[in-house]
């Protein structure tokens, strides 16, 4: 009796010991705006625009801050060079900061169509050849952007933050299974977001955890 609770005290913590290294391994890395190697602004109102973020009046757009609505969405890639090759993915949370007041949804969209240089509502790009989306502003699902949302969020006056589970897109874009295009987000009603690239640089945060293969 006494050998078989050695063993099995023996067994459990090699268990214990394998379990331990197992998760020592594992690193979770946040992403800032400096990682975002690309993004620019849908406006249906402005549609050969790439950073008509907010309409002053009839004839002005700006840049900062920007706002979605149902007629404005944003694109934004990040790039994961900064995660080893030979790892996996196995968790990735992206935090979304909102300004006040603000109490509309968010939806993160995979973007399937490639985009590049003078993207804007109209075009996915201008350079080296012209190309339009298949609808007006990355809205054809299955051909600019995924079937499904990867995920969504309600904005809150008391919670100006939602944090979206893009653990399978990362995954995907990470070991090599789709090409990296960035994701869409659309807005169900007027939102002011903190600006990536003003004040509101340091709240924007995508955590991922990854481990080796």
């Amino acid at each position: 009796m006494n050998a078989s609770h050695s063993k099995l005290r023996a067994f459990a913590l090699l268990a214990l010991l394998a379990f331990a290294t197992a998760t020592g391994q594992a690193r979770t890395i946040t992403l800032k705006p400096e990682a975002v190697d690309a993004f620019a602004a849908l406006s249906e109102s402005h549609p050969r625009s790439g950073w008509a973020a907010q309409q002053v009046d009839p004839s002005l757009f700006i840049s900062n801050p920007p706002i979605g609505g149902a007629s404005t969405s944003y694109l934004v890639r990040y790039s994961f060079d900064q995660i080893p090759k030979g790892n996996r993915i196995t968790h990735a949370e992206w935090v979304i900061p909102a300004g006040p007041p603000t109490a509309c949804t968010v939806t993160v969209w995979r973007v399937l169509a490639e985009w590049g240089i003078g993207v804007c509502h109209q075009f996915r790009m201008v350079h080296p050849k012209r190309l339009e989306w298949s609808v007006p502003g990355a809205r054809g699902r299955s051909v600019d952007r995924a079937t499904k949302p990867t995920g969504s969020g309600k904005f809150e006056p008391g919670a100006l933050q939602v944090t979206v589970n893009v653990t399978q897109d990362v995954e995907l874009w990470h070991g090599g299974a789709a090409p990296n295009r960035g994701w869409l987000l659309t807005f169900d009603g007027p939102c002011i977001l903190a600006s990536p690239t003003h004040a509101g640089r340091q709240q924007w945060q995508l955590r991922v955890t990854y481990e080796p293969e």
